[in-house]
């Protein structure tokens, strides 16, 4: 029998002490109550704290700053498309001024009053080669025309850029910034209040959160004491649980270690028997069955009158009588004795001289054993002693190959049960090896 180490209780695993855990809980629960406590009142302080909703006017000052900003914001964006209309007319101004200037360095001409009083000069000094001159001043009066245009366009768009440098107006612009600086002040002094609050508030929940921390290390204290004590528990009643196990094992172990011894003798025994000569029973029956039909040829042939003659049958009758057929282990096949009472009877009977053979049924069956006829009469003996003969021969002949047949089946039969065995111990090994997992798997879900 697999010798199996018992449990071992862990060394940090104790009895259970019920008086020593409760005492422990009071000790914890008693330091919740004084920090709660101390916790409760921190809470109401910051519930007389007033309130955020004062921020009503800080919020309504924001969004007035962000109208005005919008407003600045629109403003600018006004003034900026008249400060382009202004530049756009500027520049065209530039442009026109710098073409009259450039046409007035070609021609000594401004207006077209001094281009006609020209040509008149000349006309009334009319000589020859001037008439070429009259032509180009003609020529040149239109372009002192354009300049004319020109110049008259130049007035308008200084009258609009006038107009347009009237229409803006910072006023406007000074008030909006004027009530911006004032509101930034006013959200300013709202904030160092603020501030303040929000130091003493920020205190408070400072002292909050410290005591919370004591509560929940406490908390957390009580808990794990709960739970070590409750492992404790477990892993104690486990080990007890297990000794009861493995003290059942061992119980089986051994009821099952001497099924084995026995099932392992008894196949010893039957492979001792398979190594056995075979056919001893059967030879041994021929020889005792030869020997029981011998009896009646030496009565008959010994007979010497009617009294001999009538015992015969008698003799026949009483063969078998309190015999005992044998296993194949025995030595004797047949042993017993004649009945007295037969005897007794067959002196008393009739003399009669008779060929018929009366065999007791177990004889008969012995005939049957060997597959030899039985005879049932005295001039058949002779043939059936032939034929116990045949059949002891063939049983000798037989012998050896059947007594290797016999042990290997044996044997076979042996390795069948040998190899059932060891399956069932792998499957049971599997089992246990799949137990022990399974509760692996839910002490770790446990913890």
């Amino acid at each position: 029998m697999s010798e199996l180490a018992p449990p071992v209780l862990p060394d940090h695993v104790k009895k259970p002490n019920e008086e020593e855990h409760k005492k422990n809980l009071e000790k914890i629960n008693a330091n919740i109550e004084r920090i709660q406590k101390q916790f409760d009142a921190v809470r109401a302080k910051i519930a007389k704290l007033p309130q955020k909703n004062e921020n009503t006017r800080r919020e309504e000052i924001k969004t007035e700053l962000a109208e005005i900003r919008d407003k600045q914001a629109e403003l600018k964006k006004t003034r900026k498309a008249v400060y382009d209309q202004l530049d756009a007319i500027n520049e065209s101004i530039r442009k026109k001024v710098g073409s009259i200037k450039g046409f007035q360095s070609k021609i000594p001409f401004k207006t077209t009053e001094e281009v006609d009083a020209r040509i008149a000069e000349l006309e009334r000094k009319i000589e020859a080669g001037m008439l070429q001159e009259i032509t180009l001043l003609k020529r040149n009066r239109l372009s002192v025309e354009d300049v004319d245009e020109q110049q008259n366009a130049i007035n308008r768009e200084r009258e609009i850029s006038n107009e347009l440098k009237k229409n803006i107006d910072s006023s406007e612009a000074k008030k909006l910034s004027d009530r911006y600086e004032e509101l930034d002040a006013e959200i300013k002094e709202l904030s160092i209040e603020q501030n303040k609050q929000y130091e003493i508030r920020k205190e408070l929940y400072d002292e909050r959160t410290r005591l919370k921390e004591q509560l929940d290390e406490e908390y957390n204290k009580l808990r794990t004491t709960r739970d070590e004590h409750r492992k404790n528990n477990d892993e104690y009643y486990t080990f007890v649980r297990k000794l009861r196990e493995y003290k059942r094992e061992q119980e089986q172990l051994r009821k099952q270690q001497e099924e084995i011894e026995k099932r392992q003798q008894a196949l010893k025994q039957e492979l001792e028997l398979a190594a056995l000569p075979a056919f001893e029973s059967e030879i041994a029956l021929c020889d005792n069955l030869a020997i029981f039909l011998e009896g009646f040829l030496v009565s008959d042939s010994n007979k010497s009158g009617a009294e001999s003659g009538a015992a015969s049958p008698n003799v026949a009758d009483n063969a078998f009588e309190g015999m005992v057929i044998k296993k194949r282990d025995e030595e004797n096949f047949f042993v017993g004795k004649p009945s007295k009472k037969k005897q007794q009877k067959n002196k008393d009977a009739k003399e009669k001289k008779d060929d018929s053979l009366k065999i007791p049924l177990a004889t008969m069956e012995a005939f049957f054993d060997i597959k030899v006829t039985v005879p049932t009469k005295v001039s058949e003996i002779p043939a059936t002693l032939k034929k116990l003969k045949e059949r002891k021969a063939y049983y000798i002949a037989e012998q050896p190959k059947t007594t290797e047949l016999n042990k290997k089946k044996a044997e076979e039969r042996i390795a069948a049960i040998q190899k059932e065995e060891e399956e069932r111990k792998k499957a049971e090994a599997e089992a246990k090896e799949a137990a022990a997992k399974e509760d692996q798997q839910e002490e770790k879900k446990e913890e």
